[in-house]
């Protein structure tokens, strides 16, 4: 939850608070340009501004993107974190870090790629595994979905209804209508309260930040 209100503080920054006249996009968010304190768990986003200073964008003019606001550059992506309008038209507005935030919160609380290849027994081939679809899946099972999703290696160490809801969350930035996602200060709001609680979860239990404990079969 750390990392992930800290990419969201620095996202909602970037895209409101660089003090640029225009818009700014990152579009390099993904698990890999995120880094972490080893002392404090503090997380810092990466490559801020270097798609701009290196010339990787090709400026579009004063295009938008329906009723956004935001400015229209076309760029090269990252697989996996790629929004739909990204893939199909080559355009990035700031829907695009959205979307590339929710990939990265899925990853964290499941501890997979955002694409995985997995062997199949019965054909012989791979298939390739979203870390999104696998979360929907959770989410529609219900009955506890989420709570099997997460990554097995936190056992049950963590709130479950606060990962229920940050699922949620992260699911709303994967809309594959730019429009229907959120924007980042929105989901800054989001994600505090849910960091929140989940202290108050952690302050409550009371044990070790070393120790895992499982409370039945998952």
């Amino acid at each position: 939850m750390q990392i992930a209100i800290d990419v969201a503080h620095g996202l909602d920054y970037i895209h409101h608070c660089s003090g640029l006249e225009t818009s700014f996009t990152n579009n390099h968010i993904k698990m890999t340009s995120i880094l972490v304190a080893q002392d404090s768990s503090r997380a810092k986003i990466c490559h801020f501004g270097t798609a701009d200073i290196c010339g990787e964008v090709i400026q579009q003019g004063s295009k938008s993107l329906g009723r956004t606001d935001s400015k229209v550059m076309k760029i090269e992506g990252t697989r996996g974190y790629m929004a739909p309008e990204l893939q199909s038209r080559g355009l990035v507005t700031q829907k695009c870090d959205v979307y590339a935030f929710g990939v990265v919160v899925l990853e964290l609380l499941s501890g997979d790629e955002a694409l995985k290849f997995m062997f199949d027994e019965v054909n012989g081939g791979y298939n390739r595994v979203s870390v999104i679809d696998t979360a929907r899946e959770a989410v529609a099972g219900g009955g506890g979905g989420v709570r099997r999703w997460v990554d097995r290696r936190l056992k049950d160490s963590f709130p479950v209804e606060v990962a229920e809801k940050m699922v949620v969350v992260a699911l709303e930035c994967l809309e594959e209508d730019p429009e229907k996602r959120p924007e980042m200060s929105r989901v800054v709001g989001k994600v505090s309260k849910l960091y929140l609680e989940s202290k108050t979860w952690a302050d409550n239990f009371g044990f070790p930040a070393d120790i895992s404990l499982s409370m039945g079969p998952r």
